[in-house]
């Protein structure tokens, strides 16, 4: 896996395992696990992107889940945009 985010053609976004702090909804005890396979992000249920309460980039998502993530603000936004116009690119 030579990508550390990327998006398709269908809007999607591929985020490395490796980069995933968590994935879990707020206020909620158990949590979601990559477990070694690439995250795929739909854009289309993407709510907006922020920092969470602990300072990380996150993902928030229409079904209420919090997608925090090891990358850069300007990374995450573009992978969003991107995905949203159906671009497929390469980020990192």
């Amino acid at each position: 896996m030579s990508y550390i985010i990327k998006t398709t053609a269908d809007g999607l976004i591929y985020v490395k395992s490796s980069h995933v702090i968590h994935i879990r909804r707020p206020n909620a005890i158990e949590g979601a696990r990559a477990l070694g396979k690439p995250l795929v992000i739909n854009a289309d249920h993407i709510g907006f992107l922020s920092y969470n309460t602990e300072g990380s980039i996150a993902f928030f998502m229409a079904n209420g889940f919090e997608i925090a993530l090891k990358i850069l603000h300007e990374e995450a936004e573009e992978a969003m945009n991107c995905a949203k116009s159906r671009t497929e690119k390469t980020i990192r």
